[in-house]
């Protein structure tokens, strides 16, 4: 029987039936298992149950087909699929989903509880072959004490504050939460407020039959004597704050986290979630009894793993699963000194097209092997001409339907950067394929990748001679690189993985990987990329550009300049672009010489970029990386809902709290976390300030001067927790550096300085855009080895040795070394990444996946001989993990010279 095919893509899909489940962006058909924000989105057809779906089109109004069901009523889909619903226990009309057809037997909780609700149904567990779970409180000390317990305490904790002559304020969700609440203070006494969100809420519960004690409609002027229930966001709100004497208590799962109560910033916490425990989520797999199970959100890998300790299969649907099981390779099977070294020890990687023609395809134009011969012929070119004639040749020779594609791998991508796309295959899994197709143990391996020092050579060598090459063409590259990304968990990627190796040259091996790995390293910038396109279709490099600033899709781009429709790409919402950049500049001198006056100033914030994409009711945020992280800032997407202007907007990213932002480590416990039950905005309450408008109501902006789109964007009304970014202007050197030292006096990093007459140009570093940042200041750096520290630290990875980027070569080159600045959580979450990308060992040093990008601060800079750099830094110290950075974006050589002139022009 073929299983359930699953996979992690908005939300989750079923493409066997063509249904999502709980999707966070619009879609033609999708099960959604609550009326919780973060799990709704304005899809065509809508499957859930009745008391969902009518608290859906009181929170997300609209016209749409639905098919709504009671729990346990069956219903036929469209390809003879049988579905039924199941109470989930989470919140009201909250529902699982089982399917049944010829693939065998499917659910799906959404999120879920076991203990008995107040105001939702009770939790069902019926059984299923395959099991998709929710399992956000996935680890073991996340077992909550009893909720009588639990509502005693809350009881006690406000009676004493009423007592004292403060108002009680508890903070938990206006759906699902604060229903709860209200229904667990029943035959307390305690007069009761609600805030006018959560009171629209229980309005709606009530007209659908639940029935809660007493309550009241917020009022200020009434408060005192009740208690106050209201969201997590407001914690910081001004209406609140009017609220004096209080006393704040949050209700969360997270109550279970040592120190809790410090991080929400209350009063008091209280462990009372509508998410299963610990306890809870094994008890579910037990009733369920599934042959196969697929967790997500939360703690997914550890609860994973616990449950194939077990023997139980399961995986982390869209993560890296760590595989217990080693993989035996013919090496192994060998005694020590075998063929197999010994014939590897003679293999060369080949350098040409000899080995493309072991493939009965080296004639065909769309080829892989041929496009690794290019890619080889591109390697060794010496200039941009050469480089980019060798392309556009190739380029023109290709037919219509795979020059995109063939465009798209030499960018090193298997999928268009603005699609959100990833492969998730880490190295563990491309070694364990290599190490089982060449026959090799991992001393080989490490031997092989150090004489070559390239992973991809690396491949190509330990694969010399033994391959069994057959044809395939670049369509087929397409489709196994879908399959690859589409592929449940770690077991299929390297089956998949293997079973391709066995079959293609060793130099198309090579380009695959460099491709799955996302780096070429051919000396090849997108940039000639766009420059070949254009060549190979006679248009001016200036409009193939246009149309790449537009859409951030070379493939989109390709296919249009070979149709002679360029003009017909346009910027498409909710497609992130590409964000402009800037160009470092050593002091305020070389800003007014390189702009003249006057200058824009604006204050260089310490946050992360922020692209907002809002249209209607939609709201997406993308970081600089262009990851869609809408789930970890919802306060920020359900504010700019209230816009009435659709817009596409540029800017900063802060955690802010009266009237100043924080550091950047206080955004930092936020990046990466999601969920509905975290209370993020009461933990780190953000804003996002904007300083460029690309797109409103319909009309892009890119052509527009700074100055124009400036205009726009403060024409917008935007909500509290946005604001248009304050400029200044500055006509002297001495202005901008008495503006800078303001700027550093307020916490902030520094000063951009922009040009008004400007165009906004994503993806490029162009000049009309330029950021202070004086010499010897801080480098944006990857880390290429590390090591196991000393004393405390001998045994975690905390020792970095970090590399910039050659830009005429696009190789790495190191600079420096460092293991002072991180916290112990940090150097911990980093050492299992380090141990998981580990390419080679020498000794005590580890060679890594060049993934972590640090900023790097020093004393200063200066010529050496110690790095293959050239330059070494002065007293390193990590300033902090840059996560909203990609490697591509680091700091150059280039950078590293032009501090070490600013140093000797200060100095003499």
């Amino acid at each position: 029987m073929e299983p359930w095919i699953v996979q992690a893509s908005n939300g989750i899909r079923l493409p066997q039936i063509g249904w999502h489940l709980d999707a966070r962006f619009p879609v033609a058909r999708c099960f959604v298992s609550h009326a919780h924000f973060d799990h709704m989105a304005p899809h065509k057809l809508v499957l859930g149950s009745k008391n969902t779906l009518r608290l859906m089109q009181a929170r997300m109004p609209g016209e749409r087909e639905e098919i709504a069901l009671a729990f346990g009523e069956p219903h036929r889909l469209d390809d003879g699929t049988r579905v039924t619903l199941h109470a989930a226990g989470h919140v009201f009309g909250s529902a699982m989903l089982r399917a049944e057809n010829a693939l065998g037997s499917l659910l799906y909780t959404g999120d879920f509880k076991l203990r008995p609700g107040l105001s939702a149904e009770r939790c069902e567990t019926p059984r299923a072959d395959t099991l998709i779970m929710e399992t956000t409180f996935g680890r073991p000390h996340y077992v909550f004490p009893p909720t009588e317990d639990v509502m005693a305490s809350i009881v006690r904790f406000c009676r004493a504050a009423i007592e004292d002559g403060e108002v009680p304020v508890i903070f938990g969700y206006s759906l699902g939460k604060s229903q709860e609440l209200l229904s667990g203070l029943a035959g307390a006494g305690l007069p009761v407020m609600l805030h006018t969100q959560t009171w629209k809420n229980t309005r709606v519960y009530e007209a659908l039959g639940v029935q809660f004690p007493p309550y009241h409609r917020f009022s200020l002027e009434d408060v005192r004597g009740h208690v106050v229930m209201c969201p997590p966001q407001s914690n910081n709100s001004a209406w609140l704050r009017r609220i004096s004497p209080r006393r704040t208590a949050a209700v969360t799962g997270w109550a279970m986290d040592p120190g809790a109560v410090f991080r929400y910033q209350c009063d008091a916490i209280f462990p009372l979630s509508d998410h299963a425990g610990y306890d809870d989520l094994l008890r579910f797999v037990e009733a369920v009894q599934p042959k196969r199970v697929y967790t997500v959100h939360g703690f997914t890998k550890d609860f994973a793993r616990v449950l194939r300790a077990r023997g139980i299969e399961a995986w982390a649907l869209g993560e890296e699963n760590q595989l217990e099981l080693p993989i035996a390779t013919a090496q192994e099977e060998m005694p020590t000194g075998g063929a197999a070294t010994v014939a590897f020890a003679a293999v060369e990687p080949s350098r040409g097209a000899s080995a493309v023609e072991e493939t009965a395809l080296a004639d065909r134009t769309d080829a892989f092997g041929r496009f690794a011969a290019v890619a080889e012929s591109v390697r060794k070119a010496h200039g941009k001409l050469e480089k980019t004639s060798l392309l556009a040749d190739y380029f023109a020779s290709l037919p219509d339907d795979v020059f995109g594609t063939a465009a798209l791998y030499f960018t090193g991508r298997p999928f268009p950067q603005a699609s959100g796309r990833a492969l998730q295959l880490g190295w563990a899994v491309i070694k364990r394929a290599l190490l089982a197709v060449a026959g090799i143990n991992e001393s080989d391996y490490r031997a092989a990748y150090q004489r070559l020092g390239d992973s991809g050579e690396t491949a190509e060598g330990i694969l010399a001679g033994r391959t069994r090459p057959e044809a395939w063409t670049l369509p087929e590259v397409e489709v196994f690189l879908d399959r690859l990304g589409l592929a449940r968990g770690p077991v299929d990627k390297l089956a998949l993985l293997e079973e391709r190796l066995r079959r293609i040259a060793p130099v198309e091996a090579k380009y695959l990987l460099k491709i799955v790995t996302g780096d070429l390293r051919i000396g090849l910038k997108e940039g000639l990329v766009e420059d070949a396109i254009a060549r190979a279709t006679e248009h001016t490099l200036d409009e193939v550009r246009e149309a790449a600033v537009r859409c951030g899709d070379v493939t989109v781009v390709a296919r249009a300049a070979r149709a002679r429709a360029l003009g017909a790409v346009t910027l498409r919402v909710f497609h992130p672009l590409q964000f402009m950049l800037a160009s470092p500049e050593p002091d305020a001198q070389s800003i007014v010489d390189r702009l003249g006056a006057p200058v824009w100033l604006e204050e260089k914030y310490d946050g992360i970029r922020c692209q907002i994409h809002k249209r209607g009711s939609e709201v997406v945020l993308f970081s600089r990386d262009l990851r869609n992280i809408t789930t970890q800032f919802p306060e920020l997407a359900d504010a700019a809902r209230a816009c009435p202007a659709d817009f596409i907007g540029d800017g900063e990213l802060l955690a802010w709290r009266d009237g100043r932002a924080l550091p950047f480590s206080e955004l930092q416990r936020r990046l990466g976390r999601r969920g509905d039950d975290f209370f993020l905005g009461a933990e780190v309450p953000v804003s996002l300030w904007l300083y460029d408008l690309l797109w409103v109501d319909g009309h892009e902006l890119l052509q527009s001067t700074l100055a124009e789109r400036r205009a726009h964007l403060e024409r917008l009304v935007l909500p509290d927790v946005f604001a248009v970014a304050p400029r200044s202007e500055a006509t002297t050197a001495e202005e901008i550096d008495a503006t800078f030292d303001r700027a550093r006096a307020r916490g902030n990093e520094g000063l951009m300085a922009k040009d008004p007459a400007s165009r906004y140009l994503p993806g490029r570093r162009g000049l009309g855009w330029l950021k202070l940042k004086k010499a010897a200041a801080t480098l944006d750096v990857v880390v290429t080895g590390v090591e196991y520290g000393h004393g405390k630290r001998r045994g975690v990875l905390s020792d970095y040795t970090f590399s910039v980027r050659d830009e005429s070569t696009g190789s790495l080159r190191v600079v420096g070394k460092a293991y002072s600045g991180l916290t112990d959580a940090e150097i911990a979450a980093l050492t299992e990444r380090f141990l998981e990308t580990t390419l080679e060992v020498r000794g005590r040093l580890r060679l890594v996946e060049p993934k972590v990008v640090l900023e790097i601060a020093f004393d200063s800079i200066q010529p050496s001989d110690r790095h293959d750099s050239g330059y070494a830094l002065r007293f390193p110290r990590i300033a902090r993990i840059r996560e909203d950075k990609t490697p591509a974006e680091i700091d150059t050589l280039q950078t590293c010279r032009r501090m070490v002139e600013a140093l000797r022009a200060t100095h003499g």
